[in-house]
């Protein structure tokens, strides 16, 4: 080989390295060199983001626990489920808080429409979606109400239902008037559809609604006295309208002309016999008289009270009977009665016997409970 092609050959030789050596040394360190810079571009940019956040650590602390609060909040107006449990539980409770019956009702499956973080579900059945355990999701469900009642019972249970706990809303009613009903009373039947909203969250609890019925029976078509407490909607005194309750009662109150000479006009008392247990008020008026049935330390008791004098009786039966032993108006000046707002928070159910009332201007008027509570 002449010197000449050794010139070119050795010269060849040091292009191939030279280009190698760019090609696999040089190029890539470049390559990771520039993927370093935009690395450290980054983490420069994430470390002054985070240096910002440390100048406001406290501020940012506090924005974050007021949000949270803001949001629980927000989430409690909703209910945390749509059991059919709560749901027959409301529907009761609803009947015990206003002159309003729940005729029928239909319960359809509550529907899956919002995910927080996700959007809408567009009505897609919740089972068949790929929902995050941790997501909150907004149920919704209809509710077609078949009701009775008073005119003003159906104005209460709109307020009620405006200003329960959880998040309601009436989407259309129908009423119908009884045209033979006298005034003040009006008897009216119709329909509700009713909105009801919840959402749910694995760390949200159902509410458990409190249920006062004895389980474990074994023959179900057992009378009610063998296997349940008496409800206020069924009981012995139904066979003769509650006179019984005359002779043998827990409370009485005694209503007379406040003009009289021979006792107060209002009497409230756990025996008409027992002076010291008397509430009275002679007071030519119609008064307010609260009576509470309570539960303390296994015990049940009955309280009453007109104003601030109050007497506190045991309960030592299995209901609470109340006589209402009224009279007849003297005259036009004979202004005097009471409202009776009764509050019962136990399973005991209470009956109320009212004999001897003014038929045109009652003296005796209840005018709220809560519970079970019925009156003869």
């Amino acid at each position: 080989m002449t010197d000449t092609n050794k010139k070119i050959l050795l010269t060849l030789l040091g292009i191939v390295f030279v280009f190698a050596a760019y090609m696999y040394i040089v190029r890539p360190k470049s390559s990771s060199i520039k993927s370093l810079e935009s690395d450290i571009d980054d983490l420069q940019a994430r470390y002054d983001d985070l240096c910002a956040k440390e100048a406001q650590k406290d501020q940012l602390i506090a924005e974050t626990d007021e949000f949270n609060a803001q949001f629980d909040e927000t989430i409690g107006k909703f209910a945390p489920d749509l059991n059919q449990e709560n749901t027959v539980a409301f529907l009761k409770e609803t009947e015990a808080e206003n002159d309003f019956v729940n005729m029928s009702v239909a319960m359809p499956r509550e529907t899956a429409y919002y995910i927080l973080g996700q959007g809408a579900t567009a009505g897609q059945d919740a089972s068949q979606l790929d929902i995050d355990k941790d997501a909150y999701v907004a149920y919704n469900d209809n509710y077609s109400i078949a009701f009775s009642g008073t005119y003003e019972g159906v104005k209460s249970y709109l307020e009620y239902i405006l200003n329960y706990k959880y998040r309601m809303a009436v989407e259309s009613i129908t009423m119908t008037f009884d045209e033979e009903a006298e005034a003040p009373v009006l008897e009216t039947n119709g329909s509700i559809i009713l909105n009801t909203y919840a959402v749910k969250h694995v760390d949200r609890a159902a509410d458990v609604p409190k249920v006062d019925v004895e389980e474990g029976k074994e023959n179900i078509f057992a009378t009610e006295g063998e296997f349940m407490p008496a409800s206020a909607g069924s009981s012995d005194h139904d066979s003769d309208n509650g006179d019984s309750i005359v002779s043998n009662h827990n409370m009485i109150i005694m209503l007379n002309n406040a003009n009289n000479d021979a006792a107060s006009g209002i009497i409230a008392a756990a025996s008409e016999s027992n002076e010291a247990t008397y509430v009275t008020s002679n007071e030519n008026k119609v008064e307010d008289l609260t009576v509470s049935i309570t539960s303390e330390d296994g015990k049940n008791y009955v309280t009453y009270a007109i104003g601030s004098k109050s007497y506190k009786a045991e309960v030592l039966t299995s209901d609470v009977n109340i006589y209402v032993k009224s009279s007849s108006r003297v005259d036009d000046n004979d202004k005097n009665g009471v409202n009776v707002k009764i509050s019962n928070d136990t399973a005991l159910p209470v009956y109320i016997k009212v004999s001897g009332d003014d038929g045109s201007n009652p003296r005796f008027n209840l005018t709220e409970k809560a519970g079970s509570v019925k009156v003869y």
